[in-house]
């Protein structure tokens, strides 16, 4: 299992990155965005209100030049990208020089999937409302809602408790989000930018207080057509996974208001590989997946000790 778990978690990780927020470029019709760069102590609601505006004007975005470079692979995936909200994702990669698909990850309203051709000669998916109660979950921790937020959808929700800003060692503003979910209290980190007013880094902690993954972009753009800032490239480690791994997603195309094709989110399937569901007891069962012990829930804790938490 620990073979399935390592290649989940870095296939589904090659999603991950961080979108910017707003700031003072702006389209003439968009509304104002908080200027919080420019305020010595912004509150809470500012930030998050900004990252929150700038992550809800994506509808949807398509990319056909994404490139993803692996940790030990040296040629480049070539990779097309594409989401429509809420839950509809798709991301199939290819190396440049052969042109072979060799991953297919993607979600629509009722599951997700991945495939690989150098994998196990299965196909695995399982469905949302199945996995945040599957013993699967203890060795897959990434919830795909998080790995869609982190693409590019990045919102401080009102059901989390958030704690911040505080300063930085470097000077940039950083909030702790504490996210309730069926496998206990997971912990997330959020670093943005005070110069520029972008999400620089994401750290996600399992309620173990254990790293679970960190994405964090080098590289953000600003579309005028739409008034969105999204990443242009950013760094990726997991779990499970040795080295990091770095995506560039080209020059995507926001918010297109042609309907995607019918079979744009629809799970595929191969010649010669096998479609397994991971949420099945038999599969748990053969791959000797077990529920870990209840952990407790963490409590809130006031925001002087944020720092102590999460290190």
């Amino acid at each position: 299992m620990k073979t399935t778990s390592t290649l989940l978690l870095f296939l589904c990780l090659c999603l991950t990155g961080c979108v910017s927020l707003q700031n003072l470029f702006k389209r003439k019709d968009s509304a104002p965005p908080q200027p919080f760069t420019s305020i010595a102590q912004p509150t809470l609601e500012q930030i998050t209100s900004a990252v929150n505006r700038n992550s809800q004007t994506i509808q949807n975005f398509t990319t056909e030049n994404a490139s993803v470079h692996v940790p030990g692979v040296m040629i480049p995936l070539q990779s097309r990208l594409t989401f429509e909200r809420p839950k509809r994702l798709r991301i199939q990669g290819a190396a440049f020089s052969f042109g072979n698909q060799e991953f297919d990850f993607g979600s629509n309203d009722e599951l997700f999937w991945l495939w690989t051709r150098k994998g196990t000669g299965e196909m695995w998916y399982c469905r949302h409302d199945l996995y945040p109660v599957s013993p699967v979950r203890s060795v897959i921790p990434i919830d795909p809602d998080w790995l869609i937020e982190a693409l590019g959808m990045v919102e401080f929700k009102p059901t989390d408790q958030h704690f911040g800003p505080t300063r930085t060692s470097d000077g940039n503003w950083e909030i702790v989000s504490h996210c309730q979910t069926p496998s206990g209290q997971f912990i997330k980190r959020t670093v943005i930018d005070s110069k520029i007013g972008w999400v620089k880094r994401l750290e996600l902690y399992s309620p173990q207080n254990t790293v679970v993954a960190m994405a964090e972009v080098s590289e953000s753009r600003f579309d005028r057509n739409t008034g969105i800032y999204y990443v242009k490239r950013v760094s990726v480690q997991c779990q499970g996974m040795e080295g990091e791994m770095t995506i560039d997603l080209g020059v995507p195309t926001f918010n297109t208001s042609a309907p995607f094709a019918s079979t744009t989110f629809q799970m595929p399937t191969f010649d010669g590989y096998r479609t397994v569901d991971l949420c099945a007891p038999e599969f748990m069962q053969q791959n000797g997946v077990v529920m870990p012990p209840t952990s407790t829930p963490m409590q809130s804790v006031p925001e002087a000790s944020i720092q102590t938490v999460i290190r």
